[in-house]
């Protein structure tokens, strides 16, 4: 097997692995050795492909935070108005929440925002860019959305869809997607009393 071919695998494996410990453990106790173990690799493989546990950290952020966009690119029609891809972002949390695995991935996500917060400059483990380019030039009424307008109904979608995410995942009849989607468009009225 080619050296390149391999180590995409390897870092493929650690990462999993890395979501898994984590969510498990906890950032602190989640130790480099169980890591290295789950994906059946080294921990020298860890300071070989990552160079550090920060390192693996922040690569297995980007990835759900690329499996996000990812899943998000179904929304990218610059016809759709403001609401339908809230609430398109809505479906898209909720469809994350119901799959295999949901619970390590948001799960780690909690930790990863702990670890972040522990920072001396926090970072926003998985970022909501992506949801405020949807956001933006988006038609709302008569006008477009602007970028300050798509930055904030972002900060609140993300923050929203997150919490319903994690509520359905806690118990699973409690939210629907529906109640999710309404609730998304529903921030719509933000733009309404900020006067822009």
């Amino acid at each position: 097997m080619k050296r390149t071919v391999l180590k995409a695998r390897n870092r493929e494996a650690l990462i999993e692995a890395c979501l898994a410990e984590v969510a498990a453990h906890g950032y602190r106790d989640a130790r480099l050795e169980d890591i290295a173990e789950r994906a059946e690799l080294s921990t020298g493989a860890i300071y070989s492909i990552f160079g550090s546990k920060r390192n693996l950290l922040a690569a297995a952020m980007d990835q759900l935070s690329t499996e996000l966009a990812g899943e998000l690119d179904s929304l990218t029609d610059p016809e759709l108005p403001v609401t339908e891809v809230l609430r398109g972002a809505a479906r898209v949390w909720m469809k994350m929440a119901a799959e295999e695995g949901a619970r390590d991935r948001f799960a780690f996500e909690l930790e990863a925002t702990a670890a972040s917060l522990r920072e001396p400059v926090p970072t926003q483990p998985i970022p909501a860019q992506r949801l405020r380019d949807l956001l933006t030039d988006r038609c709302l009424g008569t006008a477009r959305t602007t970028g300050e307008q798509a930055r904030r109904l972002s900060v609140a979608a993300h923050a929203l869809l997150s919490g319903l995410a994690q509520r359905a995942l806690l118990d699973p009849s409690a939210v629907s997607t529906a109640d999710a989607e309404e609730a998304a468009a529903a921030l719509v009225r933000l733009l309404d009393r900020s006067g822009s």
